[in-house]
């Protein structure tokens, strides 16, 4: 009797390991999605403000705000 109950909160156990494991999976897949998505957005505000304002234009523009100007 012993051993059948050893045996089933076992199994118990590596079934909540694994459901906790594939959640994990999920998420990271979910985080690894949007950091892509808002980097592939950067990217394309980047050349956006390349074609309007040239090299030039755009470091001006980075030390006026970083400056406060």
């Amino acid at each position: 009797m012993t051993t059948t109950t050893n045996n089933q909160t076992t199994a118990r156990t590596q079934e909540q390991e694994s459901i906790s494991q594939s959640g994990a999976q999920v998420g990271i897949g979910i985080i690894t999605i949007l950091s892509a998505m808002i980097g592939t957005w950067g990217v394309a505000c980047l050349i956006g403000g390349l074609s309007q304002y040239g090299v030039t234009g755009m470091v001006k523009g980075w030390i006026s705000a970083v400056m406060g100007l």
